[in-house]
């Protein structure tokens, strides 16, 4: 869907601010950085885990470097890396570091889930298909990649509202894929619960900046952004967490609301 999304944001941004970041698939899959008035890019997450990674991407070849020889699909390795995350929620949060990138990554990109990555159990792909931790590591020497990646300009760990007062100006963006309603325990490492998306819509109805806001449909809306007030677009698309083989795959429908 980031493509699509990207079809829709403003080409004369001077600040472009993912709020609710994750792995950054919008930034990374459009051509946001080539915008000619560009001048910050801006990755933002309440897990302090995908932040500390994030931060390392934004020196991707010496991530590349420090990760170049881990054995991917080790599942000794997983486990091993997996308590020594844990650990590191009880014994303290170092200020950056690669070394914990690597092992975040790790974790990531080899379960079937990412979202409870502490939690989630090894997925042995028996050889059948490449590692999404393989994919990672090379992505990091991919030129396109390289070229997004190293336009980052700053990686912040705040709260959703303190992110937003904090970028918020007239020559600002910000694209928010907040957790969706009523799925909101499915996500690890934050705080957001069913009243913030009532919160969102309240500081939303009050920036300076543009912003495009992810959803799928709930009734509640039509109330948060009224239709005459704000710019509502949507596309079907399948699902690909719920695709399996032989059966009929599973749609959604992606809801864009935007203040421009």
């Amino acid at each position: 869907m980031a493509k699509w999304i990207c079809e829709y944001i403003p080409k004369n941004i001077e600040t472009y601010v993912e709020v609710f970041g994750g792995a950054f698939w919008v930034y990374i899959k459009g051509d946001i950085h080539e915008g000619p008035k560009l001048k910050e890019v801006v990755y933002n997450d309440k897990n302090r885990f995908m932040v500390n990674l994030m931060q390392c991407c934004t020196e991707p070849v010496m991530f590349y470097e420090h990760m170049k020889r881990i054995k991917s699909q080790d599942k000794k390795l997983f486990y091993k890396y997996q308590k020594e995350i844990n650990d590191t929620c009880d014994l303290g949060f170092p200020d950056f570091s690669m070394d914990l990138g690597m092992k975040y990554a790790y974790l990531a990109t080899q379960v079937f889930s990412g979202s409870k990555i502490m939690e989630s159990k090894y997925v042995d792909l028996k050889g059948k298909y490449k590692s999404k931790f393989d994919s990672f590591r090379d992505r990091l020497l991919n030129l396109d990649t390289v070229n997004r990646l190293t336009k980052i300009t700053k990686c912040e760990n705040l709260d959703y509202i303190d992110c937003i007062m904090k970028y918020d100006g007239p020559n600002a963006f910000f694209y928010l894929d907040p957790p969706y309603w009523k799925t909101e325990n499915y996500y690890s490492n934050h705080n957001f619960d069913s009243c913030d998306h009532d919160m969102l819509s309240v500081l939303l109805n009050e920036i300076n900046g543009k912003f495009a806001l992810s959803y799928y449909y709930f009734d509640e809306l039509e109330e948060m952004y009224p239709r005459k007030d704000f710019r509502w677009v949507s596309k079907e698309f399948t699902k690909a967490a719920g695709a399996q083989k032989g059966k009929k795959q599973n749609k959604g429908e992606e809801l864009l609301i935007m203040n421009y």
